[in-house]
């Protein structure tokens, strides 16, 4: 079976990921400004109208240079910073003093940061839609059960250990789907498995045990864990 054809609930078929309106124009999941080149090939896609497409941008490039901030404790670029980001920040003053205003300096000396949540966790959700549209050519346009986005370095060994860690649910993905066929045909597959889409960098795993959820890490700093009942 071919996982490029999918035999899914034709409801879903030319319909936004996003939204739920007509589909006309496609969108990378996880976005570019989350990766670095040279991209890896065959990026997984999610079918989007293109409001959403264009409406999710501002938000993404927020997100993906608050976290190199944050990763490297200042938004003046240096020789750290990843080449995407120093030039977006470089041509973006208005955004680089957007990210630096939420930052404040503890008692230490070190950074806090306090960023814009909402758009942190639109970009999160964005994500989690396009990755369950992707794999188990299904829909959640509502809202999740569960939403939380914690940086790695605050999380205990025990939280650590329970959100990379994935338990078998002895339950098949959407029949006809990605996820399915690829199962099926002993290929590898994001369902119940970690699927690094570029080492370092982005990094997702769903599964339909317990709800509908999606797993992301994003450049081995955040990690987010979505849940659909």
């Amino acid at each position: 079976m071919d996982p490029k054809k999918l035999f899914i609930d034709q409801r879903f078929v030319g319909v936004c990921s996003y939204c739920g309106a007509s589909a006309d124009s496609r969108d990378h999941v996880p976005s570019k400004i989350l990766l670095d080149e040279p991209y890896p090939q065959n990026l997984p896609v999610a079918e989007s109208c293109t409001v959403c497409n264009l409406s999710f941008s501002a938000s993404e490039e927020y997100v993906a240079c608050l976290l190199e901030c944050v990763k490297h404790g200042t938004t003046e670029p240096n020789e750290r910073f990843r080449p995407k980001i120093a030039a977006t920040l470089n041509a973006r003053p208005a955004l680089s003093a957007r990210i630096e205003s939420a930052k404040s300096i503890s008692e230490s000396g070190s950074p806090i940061w306090n960023p814009e949540s909402d758009r942190v966790l639109e970009v999160v959700l964005k994500l989690a839609r396009g990755h369950i549209g992707y794999e188990l050519g299904i829909q959640r346009l509502d809202d999740p059960v569960t939403l939380q986005v914690t940086p790695l370095p605050v999380m205990s060994e025990e939280e650590s250990q329970s959100f990379f860690e994935i338990e078998p649910s002895a339950i098949y993905p959407e029949i006809g789907s990605r996820s399915f066929i690829n199962a099926l045909g002993g290929k590898a597959t994001a369902y119940e498995s970690w699927h690094v889409v570029q080492e370092s960098t982005y990094a997702y795993a769903v599964d339909q045990g317990a709800g509908d959820w999606v797993k992301i890490l994003i450049h081995e700093y955040l990690a987010c864990h979505i849940v659909w009942d």
